[in-house]
């Protein structure tokens, strides 16, 4: 078969390319579609200010109302039954999709915004300032749902008239009514409209003029707790429907649901975090190197030196130095007495003796033989001296043959 085609290197970098690729596209898809936050100390049903509307929420659901807040398409949860609760917005009413809930829901409980907060300074879920909101922005909440109409505000009445079994609400300060619209009075005092029913058909939209009854900071007072009850009691005809509070409207919008957008919460982020470090150690890994690559270094190499250098660590490692050197000095008289002819038989001290004789007779120094006389390499106590010996008489033989010493050079 022929050369391969890409290179092991240009294969990896291609797969880490790829890899970096999906990577990224995960990134990007699971960045789409974040949840919009709303103010937490608005009027809203996640507020526990004094403006909000969360112990209501906690109200029905306490009575046992299928009570849920929508914050992502609440035409859906409303479905054909379900009553869409439109309290205070906090925007115009008068956007495509706003129209749309006001034209499509069968029941619509819309409350009307009085009051224009800032948050605390301490605390974020608290407001630090409340006043009344303008009449221009009530009067356009109210108009995207009835005609015509004015927004009052006057002192409360001793008594209310209605038309509806409710109790009487407790309003401190001024209340705020509506006057000269087409809504149908449920519960109305001499001057205005508290609550007014507008139908169309088969559908139903209740608008109460004055949220204070239904506020934190009021749903506490007097009846008011039961004159909740009795406003959502009024749009549910004695039947089991869902109460959806539309929280798009005060500016809390959840995506659909995104299981890319989990790998940014806990404990998935972490794993997240491991598929970025894995894909940047691939790319590492494929990443060229400056200049040509080193070659490995060989296991064993060949030759006659490399032999004598593995065998010398080899010897190095067993640690047996005394008496490898002490079998060297042995073998190396033995030697040197064949090759001057020595008398068969000689051993030991006999021999070092005749060797010595027949080195003074050549002329070289005997000296190297002299600790030698009576049992080779075995008077030496320790191994820096046995060493010092070995290489004394490996010169000695080196000069023997010659009769004289050689070159220092060669020593």
């Amino acid at each position: 078969m022929g050369a391969a085609t890409f290179q092991p290197r240009v294969l990896a970098a291609l797969a880490a390319a790829l890899c970096a690729l999906f990577a990224a596209s995960l990134l990007l898809t699971g960045m789409g579609g974040r949840e919009a936050e709303g103010l937490a100390s608005g009027a809203n049903s996640h507020s526990n200010s004094a403006v909000g509307h969360l112990a209501f929420y906690d109200l029905l659901r306490g009575s046992g109302y299928r009570t849920v807040r929508a914050e992502d398409r609440p035409l859906e949860a409303v479905g054909e039954t379900g009553v869409l609760i439109l309290a205070e917005p906090a925007g115009s009413l008068t956007s495509d999709e706003n129209r749309n809930k006001l034209s499509t829901a069968g029941r619509i409980l819309l409350v009307l915004p009085k009051w224009t907060v800032r948050p605390g300074e301490r605390r974020k879920d608290w407001i630090g300032q409340a006043e009344l909101a303008s009449p221009l922005r009530v009067q356009s909440a109210l108009s995207a749902a009835v005609s015509g109409g004015d927004i009052i505000r006057t002192k409360p009445p001793a008594s209310y008239t209605k038309t509806i079994a409710a109790a009487d609400p407790t309003v401190q300060g001024d209340i705020q009514l509506i006057k000269g619209s087409n809504l149908t009075p449920l519960i109305s005092t001499p001057d205005g409209i508290l609550l007014g029913e507008l139908r169309q058909g088969s559908r139903r939209t209740l608008v109460l003029a004055d949220p204070d009854p239904i506020e934190n900071h009021g749903i506490g007072k007097g009846a008011n707790a039961a004159f909740a009850r009795d406003v959502i009691a009024a749009l549910l005809d004695g039947r089991n429907r869902t109460l959806v509070f539309d929280e798009t409207i005060h500016g809390f919008r959840r995506s659909p649901p995104n299981l890319l957008k989990f790998l940014y919460e806990f404990p998935l982020n972490l794993v997240l975090a491991q598929i970025v470090v894995a894909v940047a150690l691939l790319l590492w890994a494929a990443m060229g190197r400056f200049g040509a690559p080193l070659p490995a270094p060989r296991r064993l190499d060949a030759g006659r030196h490399a032999l004598i250098g593995n065998a010398a660590a080899l010897v190095d490692y067993a640690g047996h130095h005394a008496a490898i050197l002490q079998r060297y000095i042995a073998m190396t008289l033995q030697d040197a007495g064949r090759a001057l002819r020595a008398p068969a038989g000689l051993e030991g001290a006999a021999l070092t003796a005749w060797l010595a004789k027949a080195s003074e007779a050549r002329g070289i120094d005997p000296k190297p033989l002299a600790g030698l006389s009576d049992n080779p390499a075995a008077g030496f106590r320790n191994l820096a001296s046995l060493l010092a010996a070995a290489q004394a008489l490996h010169h000695w033989r080196k000069d023997l043959p010659h009769g004289t010493p050689r070159r220092l050079d060669d020593h």
